[in-house]
């Protein structure tokens, strides 16, 4: 589809689509391939601009409009207001920067439209470049933005009036890109994947060539301009050649000098989602945030899904998904061979399609924290971009979980008070008001509570009608649970992690933060940022020799096999929580908030406590250990 221009303004256009900023680059164009111009993932790239960054882009290409057309005119006639007004065009000249319809901006338009039909917004940008100019003209007239696009103007016929406009221009030439894309049966093609013969220009008597189009968007691009460059058009850069034609070849000259190459990686892909569950039929899911708790020798299931970014077709018969080292840690003899985990389930994956690999793992008989990443290979070809999954596995010694007692309970018509917990079977979670907020804690972790922005919570109440209550200290409601006309219920403290109200007729509420890992499985060994343990809280290694335990007492104390190998010394002194905090310092506090021991770690960011199965306890920071009680082996 090529425009054909009104006779009036014929030449001032033809420099306009040759010129614009680039009159004196004649620098050869190469590597361009006729039969694939752009891959289908950059051309659907609707990520790769926000509408503020388009802004900044037309900003950036005119600087300052010449509105009033102040300026000489290139084309004679005096200043370029006189010769707009000579040609039925006076000022001002709207810069497509400034240019607004309909309180849309240029930039908006570019960007919703982008995000409707899923095409990369450097692709229209360039588009209304190629064919009117518009983002680098600094004047430019109403016929540009009435054909910008340049769509519903065919060679041999004057420009369609029903598609005038620049958001009419841009939608149906988004439009139609979008139905070629879609293979569309409804919108009509003359070229297929696969030979087409395409002219070198309009003029039959330059000839053409037959070429392969490799794909939807090369296609896409010859039905809008259905000429390819012949090479005198391609060594002459944004100049001139006997019998060329510059829509194409224009194209990828913009949008290498604006946005970078038209063509990516053949090989490359995208983590869409991966989880490790009991078995193939992937009933019960292990992995909380990323990590699984396995016992010694166990097989687990793995799914991973990926999604296809390159521009070449996955075969079941080459893919494979694999890792770099050859003895890998949770190598299963499952797997097609030893470092080769898995083929896709899928004969065949196109871009923007996924891929899933499915196979099992087996835990080392070693209790510790184990690592394996994974990552797309073509044996003999090439790796694919490292953004596997690195799949977390703490193998740790089983255990079980203690029976429910009245100790995880609060019995109806009961009251947790400020400074009161009650705790789930193994310890692991809490549920605690202090501080006037009722907060909830799952293997050391905030994962649920009320907010201060509520109110100061100084009580618990579990009433006889079945509402949960919290109230301040003025006796206002903040948070219920709105379970009113139950009757006596039991509010659950559970070893999975969740806080459950149980009536005659069942679960009544319950606040939804079971964990993912099998509670009999989980040890926990490290506390990450902002993490807190409470007395009578336990941290221990994965092989359970060693554990850190907040004594009632307030001593913070490591034993191993054969008794205490570190102590804080703070018995006596209140000390009632354990802090990771953010800024990489592990402090005792008691319940007035005083610190009354620290690690003095602090300003080292992020860190995370690591209870290992050599009897030493460690902060880890971003720039590696940052403290240690020094007990290794002890």
């Amino acid at each position: 589809m090529k425009k054909v221009l009104l006779i009036a303004i014929i030449a001032l256009v033809s420099i306009l689509t040759l010129s614009f900023t680039h009159d004196t680059n004649t620098q050869a164009l190469s590597g361009f391939n006729a039969g694939h111009i752009i891959d289908d993932s950059v051309f659907t790239n609707n990520t790769s601009m926000s509408s503020a960054d388009i802004q900044a882009f037309l900003n950036s290409k005119v600087p300052q409009c010449d509105t009033n057309g102040t300026q000489t005119s290139e084309f004679g006639g005096g200043t370029r207001a006189q010769w707009g007004a000579a040609h039925n065009n006076p000022a001002p000249f709207i810069c497509l920067k400034d240019y607004v319809e309909n309180g849309r901006t240029a930039a908006q338009i570019i960007y919703d439209l982008g995000q409707i039909y899923h095409l990369n917004p450097q692709v229209l940008i360039v588009l209304l470049q190629k064919e009117q100019g518009l983002i680098t003209d600094t004047w430019p007239l109403a016929v540009q933005y009435r054909t910008a696009t340049g769509y519903g103007c065919p060679d041999t016929a004057p420009c369609d009036s029903q598609y005038y406009g620049l958001v009419n221009q841009l939608t149906w030439s988004s439009k139609m890109f979008r139905a070629i894309l879609n293979n569309s049966p409804t919108w009509y093609t003359p070229y297929i994947l696969g030979n087409n013969f395409i002219q070198y220009s309009p003029d039959g008597s330059c000839g053409g060539s037959n070429v392969n189009i490799e794909n939807r968007s090369t296609q896409a691009l010859y039905n809008y301009t259905p000429y390819q460059p012949n090479q005198g058009s391609l060594d002459a850069g944004y100049g001139t050649a006997p019998c060329g034609s510059y829509g194409n070849r224009n194209f990828v000259l913009y949008f290498r000098d604006w946005f970078g190459a038209t063509t990516g990686m053949p090989y490359n892909w995208s983590l869409n989602s991966y989880g490790i569950y009991n078995n193939s039929s992937l009933a019960a899911r292990l992995d909380d945030n990323g990590v699984a708790y396995l016992t010694p020798g166990q097989t687990a299931h793995v799914r991973i899904s990926a999604r296809n970014t390159g521009n070449t077709i996955w075969s079941k018969n080459t893919l494979r998904i694999g890792t770099l080292n050859t003895n890998p840690v949770l190598h299963n003899n499952s797997w097609i061979y030893n470092d080769r985990a898995a083929a896709p389930t899928e004969t065949s994956v196109a871009y923007d399609g996924l891929g899933t690999f499915d196979f099992d793992i087996t835990a080392p008989q070693t209790p510790g924290n184990y690592y394996q990443n994974f990552n797309l290979v073509i044996d003999g070809v090439t790796w694919f971009n490292n953004v596997g999954p690195t799949l977390q596995i703490k193998v740790a010694n089983s255990s079980t979980v203690p029976p429910i007692s009245s100790a995880n309970m609060l019995q109806t018509n009961t009251t947790l008070n400020d400074g009161q917990s009650i705790y789930s079977s193994n310890k692991n979670s809490v549920l605690r008001l202090e501080s006037g907020r009722l907060s909830l804690y799952s293997n050391f972790k905030y994962i649920w509570g009320t907010s201060l922005s509520s109110g100061y919570a100084s009580r618990l109440v579990n009433q006889p009608d079945g509402n949960l209550v919290v109230y301040s200290n003025n006796g206002t409601p903040i948070w219920a649970s709105n379970t009113d006309n139950k009757g006596a219920s039991t509010l659950h403290m559970q070893s999975d992690g969740n806080l459950v109200l149980y009536a005659q007729s069942g679960t009544s509420w319950s606040s939804n933060s079971n964990s993912i890992a099998d509670p009999t499985l989980r040890v926990n060994d490290t506390l990450g940022s902002n993490y807190a343990v409470f007395k009578d809280q336990v941290a221990m290694s994965l092989d359970k020799t060693y554990k850190l335990i907040m004594q009632p007492d307030g001593n913070l104390v490591l034993y191993g096999a054969h008794g205490a190998v570190w102590a804080s010394n703070t018995d006596g002194t209140g000390a009632n929580r354990l802090n990771q905090q953010d800024d990489g310092n592990l402090v005792l506090y008691n319940p007035a908030g005083k610190a009354l021991w620290a690690s003095n770690t602090a300003n080292r960011g992020l860190s995370s406590l690591v209870v290992q199965t050599d009897g030493n306890v460690v902060i880890y920071s971003g720039s590696g250990p940052s403290w240690s009680t020094n007990t290794m082996g002890r």
